[in-house]
């Protein structure tokens, strides 16, 4: 019963992301005011632990635009992820397998500010700007609208609230935003909070979560002006659960390394594909998996 309740919890929290808690290389990227993104992400994340397997399958639509801020670039974002879910549970009877039909996810709505080197311009001004330091402030509310029943083991939705905040910092090298060889040095520290699950599965009247700190970093170059490449890593710590307010000691401690590709295929499309692994985590004898593709169309 233990290790069901532990695998729950570890669903509610890649759930209440969004199945993708990493934003990914560039996401935070300096944009020309009055830009339109609309973006279509297929995640699939792969879990085992314990003898336990976990599948996420999750496609994200959203859409993003900049804005001016008193003369600092903005954003604004709104998603709604829909999926499914899988699990195959090993019991002193057997393998038990589980699934979900899909369904939705938790919308979530984000925003982000510049505080520096961040200026709002205009397309002709994007093209001929010499990046450097940027630093901003950017946040990402997840809204309990997904799909959730308290009887089902797995669901797509989290039934509870949840707020990421970030400060993405980025350090750029290139003569424009624009130039062939453009390489960036991207640092975002990240902690998200979690509001209570009132009917969780279970025995449980109340299941809550302590917060969860992240540390994301990448080294991003362009290959040409249609190609460009990321190494990607990300450390996290904390979210350890509750039951009634019994700690489950599920506490996470993870390092993830992977990498991703960009591609421009026109001025308005463009592709972008990661992997990441699990290399390190305090849980024994498990491992995780992702995979993400990204179409965006801007216009």
């Amino acid at each position: 019963m233990r290790a069901r309740l532990m695998l729950a919890a570890m669903v509610s929290v890649l759930m209440s992301a969004g199945a993708h808690a990493q934003d990914g290389a560039r996401a935070f990227h300096l944009l020309p005011e009055n830009t339109n993104v609309i973006s279509l992400t297929a995640t699939h994340v792969h879990t085992e632990r314990d003898g336990n397997d976990f599948g996420a399958t999750v496609v994200t639509p959203s859409y993003q635009r900049s804005i001016d801020v008193f003369g600092n670039a903005g954003t604004l974002l709104i998603g709604l992820p829909v999926g499914s879910l899988s699990a195959s549970l090993a019991t002193p009877l057997g393998s038990v397998e589980l699934d979900t039909d899909p369904a939705q996810g938790d919308l979530f709505l984000g925003a982000m500010l510049g505080l520096i080197g961040s200026p709002t311009l205009s397309p002709m001004d994007y093209a001929q700007y010499k990046p450097g330091f940027r630093a901003s402030v950017a946040a990402r509310l997840f809204l309990p609208t997904g799909d959730y029943d308290s009887s089902r083991f797995l669901n797509l939705g989290g039934n509870r609230w949840s707020l990421q905040a970030s400060l993405p910092i980025s350090y750029v090298l290139g003569d424009t935003m624009i130039d062939e060889n453009l390489t960036t040095f991207e640092i975002m520290p990240v902690v998200q909070i979690f509001g209570d699950n009132d009917d969780p599965f279970g025995p449980a009247g109340v299941v809550s979560q302590d917060p969860l700190f992240a540390l994301e970093g990448h080294v991003t170059r362009n290959f040409g002006r249609t190609l460009w490449a990321s190494l990607d890593g990300t450390y996290k710590r904390g979210g350890e659960t509750s039951a009634d307010g019994v700690a489950n000691g599920d506490a996470q401690e993870s390092l993830s390394l992977g990498a991703t590709l960009g591609l421009s295929l026109s001025p308005s499309l463009a592709l972008r594909f990661s992997y990441d692994e699990v290399v390190h985590s305090n849980v024994a004898n498990s491992a995780t998996r992702s995979f993400r593709a990204t179409s965006a169309f801007r216009f």
